[in-house]
């Protein structure tokens, strides 16, 4: 990997820095920055890095972002970035809720659905969203409602496809041909034009499904573009 980068991790919406763990110690890289959306905590607190505060650790720094899922939108929108900088999506995405010419997104009326129930019941809407993504049910009592209703607004409203059409972003892309969340078609459609994807089977879960599959692509890829 280039000497001048600094990784950045940031997961997906409903899931917590926790799930980058295996994929970490495979890699084996020292000063990471692992971003925690806060969704079941306060990011604020000792050893948590919330997104914002991230530019003030690398300055001028170029960074290597991996962004798992809504996380690698985030990520890019969180810019500009540093000159240098290189990105990887796993189970992401340039846009997620459908609309007029990107039609194989979510219907926009099933996020407006979970977006009411966060406000009648947070863990029945976040639990059933992690069921399909095939984790264990949140049993925190603490819920922050204000960043998981943030995180459903940017699957619904937001999206990277100009970004996308200069062609680096993502530099690299690692998909499942079985993501129930990010199914193939929306994966092609949304990266169409980049040329290193890679796939795997391992649900939408891939840094805990397949954490070898993606530590060795991420470095064949860094290998080749030092």
């Amino acid at each position: 990997m280039r000497a001048d980068l600094r990784p950045v991790f940031m997961h997906g919406w409903a899931c917590g820095p926790e799930i980058w763990q295996p994929l970490q110690q495979m890699l084996g890289w020292r000063e990471v920055i692992t971003v925690d959306g806060g969704y079941f905590s306060d990011p604020s607190r000792v050893g948590h890095t919330a997104l914002p505060q991230v530019r003030e650790q690398i300055g001028a720094q170029p960074i290597l972002g991996i962004g798992h899922s809504l996380g690698f939108m985030q990520l890019v929108l969180a810019g500009p970035w540093p000159e240098g900088s290189l990105f990887i999506a796993i189970n992401g995405f340039s846009r997620f809720a459908s609309e007029a010419d990107f039609t194989c997104g979510v219907p926009p009326r099933i996020l407006a659905r979970m977006q009411a129930g966060l406000l009648r019941d947070a863990r029945q809407v976040v639990n059933n969203f992690r069921a399909r993504c095939g984790l264990a049910a949140q049993e925190q009592k603490l819920f922050n409602i204000a960043a998981l209703q943030a995180g459903l607004g940017m699957l619904e409203q937001g999206g990277i496809r100009p970004q996308l059409s200069i062609g680096t972003i993502p530099a690299l892309g690692l998909a499942a041909e079985d993501d129930p969340i990010v199914p193939p078609d929306m994966t092609r459609a949304g990266f169409a034009g980049i040329e290193a994807m890679e796939w795997h089977d391992g649900g939408h879960m891939l840094p805990l499904t397949q954490p070898e599959f993606c530590a060795q692509q991420i470095q064949n890829f860094l290998d080749k573009a030092v």
